[in-house]
């Protein structure tokens, strides 16, 4: 009997417990319920963005954002007074159907240029993107104008005159109550410094004029933080705030860059998909043939390293079809699976494959460029309060863009439709986002070809001439990754660019003034900051006053008189 009991104990200790006990552990959260860093997503918009030479509608997406994420600023920052914090936003997601968070970036600003959020504004079909951009200095003011007549000499008239050369595009300049045009130009490319044409930003109340101006290049920019896809349950939380630690890789990051015209933003992973091509996101070296935007990353990066590789460009290019046809050499879509990756392969080829890392071991290597201080305790409280403030500023920015600030009816085209949803691995056969076509006079530049001669092909949203087998899913979903699919069968008019918005009619004749609160975010002179020097002149054609622009007028008004 004593032996029967002896042996019941032992299996009872075995087993463990059965109910309570100091070693009882709840089961782990279900991954769903948790954040996930990504290693595939939208580029923050103050961090860089692509120039639209032909004003087109935002995207529009049928759900409203989320409040706000409270963000803390990691313990260490990069060092200069050139860095400022700028605060994340929701993005909207095309592959998750839904938003995800573009988290915060340390940002090297543009000398004596302040930034202007970009916002989500409630139209009739949903939500639409409201760009940001970068503002000179002065006076605290915005002028918003009427619709700039379209560009006819975006692309350039040849070969450039020398190696260092690059394509600066038409562009138009309010003077006199109308519009008078600058033609395009070849100006010489500057180490480190990247020339951001002038152009035009869409808002509710009309028409932004972007200067001109030098910004950093990429690689001099700063921090940039990974997006993070929160769910409901976390974001939702009393108290939740999130401080970004997982750092992208600007170089990893330029070899699958994409530009996503419609939305302002550039993306980055993978977006090899065919649906992807049908919602307007193009591989950014198709900016080329485009007349519809302009890359000013593409056009550095190009003119950078053809000095050394004369066949860069090309080798881009073939880069992609590879990625395109196999799933297998396309980036991770996020940090976990980068990093399940990276486990399989050789010590030598991981880095290859290291998109994003940790910021501590960031600022541990001392071969990177960017040098890093602590964050002080009065520092933190700044730049928690410059937070507040842009939140606020963007806030006051969508109401004094409002139709109802501005007076002025806005009037969507005769093609307008309702709201849908973008593609989703979690519904199918979803189209694309919403659809407000409207007449456009380009060709179909986002049609990629074989660079060989005009683009005669109507197939706008399917790469052609390209060699070795083309994949990716046909329908409305990303990617499937199971095997080849062939390519898309949706034809776009070669009249009407493939992505490409008009967008909605402003009844807009005069210009309006609004005066503006103290920006947020200034960018520091170069005499204010030792170790930046200061950036190029602005090129020749860019220094028009409006006296030199009505001499111009004057002059084409008595040619016209004398013929």
């Amino acid at each position: 009997m004593r032996t029967a009991i002896a042996i019941l104990m032992m299996l009872a200790l075995a087993a463990g417990p059965l109910y309570g006990g100091a070693n009882d552990q709840p089961p782990a959260t279900p991954a769903e319920e948790q954040p996930e860093v990504l290693t595939s997503g939208p580029v923050h918009e103050a961090f860089a963005e692509p120039v639209n030479l032909q004003v087109q509608a935002g995207l529009v997406v049928p759900d409203q954002p989320p409040a706000k994420i409270e963000e803390v600023p990691p313990v260490d920052r990069p060092q200069g007074a050139q860095f400022v914090w700028v605060p994340g936003y929701w993005a909207w997601d095309a592959g998750r159907n839904g938003y995800l968070w573009v988290s915060a970036c340390w940002r090297a600003a543009p000398a004596n240029m302040y930034w202007v959020p970009g916002y989500w504004a409630k139209v009739p079909e949903g939500w639409e993107w409201v760009a940001g951009f970068w503002a000179p200095t002065g006076a605290q003011k915005i002028q918003y104008l009427p619709a700039p007549p379209a560009l006819d000499d975006v692309q350039p008239p040849g070969l450039p005159p020398s190696p260092d050369s690059i394509w600066v595009p038409s562009c138009q300049y309010w003077s006199q109550d109308h519009y008078v045009p600058r033609a395009g130009y070849w100006m010489q490319e500057k180490p480190g410094w990247v020339w951001v044409p002038s152009h035009y930003v869409w808002t509710p109340r009309g028409y932004v004029f972007v200067g001109g101006h030098w910004d950093y290049s990429l690689d001099r920019r700063g921090v940039l933080f990974a997006p993070v896809y929160f769910p409901r349950s976390v974001y939702t939380r009393p108290g939740f705030s999130y401080s970004p630690s997982i750092v992208i890789d600007i170089g990893i990051l330029e070899v699958s860059l994409f530009t996503y015209p419609r939305y302002s933003h550039y993306c980055f992973g993978d977006y090899y998909d065919d649906a992807y091509l049908r919602l307007g996101i193009f591989p950014r070296f198709e900016s080329e043939g485009s007349r519809t935007w302009y890359d000013p990353i593409f056009e550095y990066d190009r003119w950078q390293n053809r000095r050394t590789d004369p066949r860069w460009e090309e080798n881009e290019r073939h880069q992609y079809d590879l990625r395109r046809a196999d799933t297998s050499l396309r980036p991770a879509r996020t940090y976990h699976e980068m990093v399940a990756r990276q486990a399989k392969l050789p010590e030598a080829q991981r880095r290859d494959h290291q998109m994003a890392q940790p910021l501590s071991r960031v600022v541990a290597n001392k071969a990177t460029p960017l040098k890093f201080e602590p964050v002080s305790s009065s520092e933190r409280k700044k730049i928690t309060t410059q937070a507040t403030n842009l939140h606020k500023f963007r806030d006051q920015r969508n109401s004094w863009e409002s139709p109802a600030a501005s007076k002025k009816t806005m009037q969507p085209l005769a093609e307008s439709k309702g709201a849908v949803t973008p593609p989703s691995e979690r519904r199918e056969s979803a189209p694309a986002s919403v659809d407000r076509r409207g007449p456009t006079t380009g060709p179909a530049a986002s049609t990629p070809t074989d660079r060989k001669g005009p683009a005669t092909s109507p197939t706008a949203s399917t790469p052609t001439d390209r060699k070795g087998p083309a994949t990716g899913p046909t329908a409305s979903t990303p990617t499937d990754r199971k095997g080849p699919a062939t390519p898309p069968t949706v034809s776009t008019p070669p009249e009407r660019p493939s992505g490409f918005v008009s967008p909605r009619a402003l009844k807009v004749t005069k210009p309006e003034t609004v005066k503006i609160p103290k920006p947020p975010i200034v960018g520091k002179s170069a005499t204010a900051s030792k170790r930046e020097a200061a950036p190029p002149a602005k090129p020749v054609e860019e220094r028009q006053t409006t006296r030199d622009t009505k001499s111009k007028d004057t002059s084409k008004n008595k040619d016209k008189e004398k013929n």
